[in-house]
C-alpha cells in the first residue's frame, strides 16, 4: 500500500513539473500556439498509445516490472523535454513521457485492485489521493521555480533525479506476478473483446464524462477566475484549490465507497460537482468562484478511483485490459474537453462554454446507477 501511494505520489509530481513550465518552454523554444498544440498532441498519442501496451505486459509479467520499466522511461523522459532543442525533440520526448506514464497508470491501478481484493475494503481513493498530493507538489515547486527563473531544463533535472531514483526504489515494494485469478482469463482482451462487453462500455462512458470534468477544469479553472476578475495570484490558485480539494476527498472516498456504495457515491460526487461549477460560474466575486471551484474538486475526487476499481467487477475480461479499456475511453474525454470548450467560448463566450462540465456532470449521476449498481 505504502509502496503504491509513493509511486502515485511521483506520478503527480512528474505530471505538474511540466504542467507548470509549459510557458517557458513555450518561450524558450518561440512555439507558436499551433506549435505547442502539435507538442500536447504528441502527449495525448503517447498516453492512449501505452494504455494497452501496458495492459497486455501486465497481464503477462505483472505489475512490479511494468511499473518499473514505466519509471525507467517516464522521468527521464521529462528531463529529456527540457533539454528538447526543437519542436520536434520536444514531441518525441512528450509522446515517450506519456506512453511510459500510461504503463505505470495500469500497472498501479492493477495492484490497487489486488490491494483492494486481498483487504475485502476500497483503497484506490487513497492511492489515487497520492497523486493529487504530487500534483500540488510540483505545482508548487514549478511556481517556486519560476519565481526564482531556475532554468526548465534544471528544474526537470532535479524533478527527474527525485523521480526516478524513488519510483525504482518503490516498485520494489508492488506484487512481482499477476494475480493467480489471472492466469487462466480468457485471451480475448483486445478492443473488439471490450465493445463487445455492455457493462465495460457503459463504465466507459461514466469515466469518459469524469474525466472530462478532470481535464477542462485543469485547463480552464486558472482562466476563469482571472476572466472573472481575480488577480493573476488569486486566479493561479484556483488549480491548486482544486488539487487540495481532490487530495481532501479522495482521503475520506474509500471509507464512502466502502459504507454507501460506488454508484451512490460517484452520483452524489457527480452532483456535488456540478454544483460547484454552476457556483462558480453565478459567483459575482472571484473569492466566491473559487470556492465554488473548491466544491467541484470536492465532488470530482471520488469519481475516478471508484469507476476504476469497478472495472475488473463489471467485465469478463482480466483486471489489467478492463482498466486499461476504462481508461482508455475516459482519456477521450480529458482530451477532448479542453479543447471543445476553448472551441465553444468563441461564440458563446466562456462562461456558457464551461456550462458544458455542468451538462457532464449530469449525465455522470444519471450514468453512475446504471453503470455501478
Amino acid at each position: 500500500m505504502r509502496a503504491a501511494a509513493v509511486l502515485f505520489l511521483l506520478t503527480g509530481l512528474v505530471s505538474a513539473s511540466w504542467a507548470a513550465r509549459v510557458p517557458a518552454v513555450q518561450e524558450g523554444l518561440g512555439l507558436s500556439a499551433a506549435a505547442l498544440g502539435l507538442a500536447v498532441l504528441g502527449l495525448e498519442a503517447g498516453a492512449v498509445a501505452g494504455l494497452p501496451a501496458g495492459a497486455a505486459l501486465v497481464r503477462r509479467l505483472g505489475p512490479r516490472p511494468i511499473a518499473r520499466l514505466g519509471f525507467a522511461a517516464y522521468p527521464p523522459a521529462l528531463a529529456a523535454a527540457g533539454l528538447a532543442s526543437g519542436l520536434g525533440t520536444l514531441v518525441a520526448a512528450l509522446a515517450l513521457m506519456a506512453f511510459a506514464n500510461s504503463l505505470v497508470d495500469v500497472a498501479l491501478n492493477v495492484a490497487g485492485v489486488a490491494l483492494e481484493r486481498r483487504a475485502c475494503r476500497p483503497r484506490l481513493g487513497r492511492l489515487h489521493a497520492g497523486q493529487a498530493a504530487g500534483v500540488v507538489a510540483g505545482g508548487l515547486a514549478g511556481t517556486a521555480a519560476a519565481a526564482a527563473r531556475v532554468p526548465v531544463w534544471v528544474h526537470f533535472g532535479l524533478v527527474a533525479a527525485v523521480a526516478l531514483l524513488g519510483g525504482l526504489a518503490a516498485t520494489a515494494g508492488l506484487p512481482r506476478r499477476r494475480p493467480a485469478s489471472e492466469a487462466d482469463a480468457p485471451g480475448a482482451s483486445g478492443a473488439l473483446a471490450a465493445l463487445r462487453d455492455r457493462r465495460l462500455v457503459l463504465l466507459g462512458a461514466l469515466a469518459f464524462c469524469a474525466f472530462l470534468l478532470d481535464g477542462a477544469a485543469s485547463a480552464w479553472t486558472a482562466v476563469h477566475l482571472r476572466s472573472a476578475g481575480a488577480a493573476p495570484a488569486l486566479a493561479a490558485a484556483g488549480f491548486t484549490a482544486v488539487a487540495v480539494a481532490l487530495v481532501v476527498g479522495r482521503m475520506a472516498g474509500d471509507r464512502l465507497v466502502g459504507t454507501r456504495g460506488r454508484a451512490r457515491v460517484v452520483q452524489g460526487g457527480a452532483l456535488l460537482a456540478g454544483a460547484g461549477v454552476a457556483g462558480a460560474l453565478a459567483a459575482p466575486t472571484a473569492p466566491l468562484a473559487l470556492a465554488g471551484w473548491a466544491a467541484f474538486g470536492l465532488g470530482l475526487a471520488p469519481l475516478a478511483p471508484a469507476i476504476l476499481g469497478a472495472a475488473p467487477g463489471r467485465s469478463r475480461l482480466p483486471a489489467p485490459a478492463a482498466i486499461a479499456t476504462t481508461t482508455t475511453i475516459g482519456y477521450l474525454g480529458s482530451f477532448s474537453g479542453p479543447p471543445l470548450i476553448g472551441a465553444l467560448a468563441g461564440p458563446i463566450g466562456l462562461t456558457a462554454a464551461l456550462g458544458l462540465l455542468c451538462a457532464a456532470a449530469a449525465a455522470a449521476a444519471l450514468l453512475a446507477r446504471r453503470a455501478l449498481g
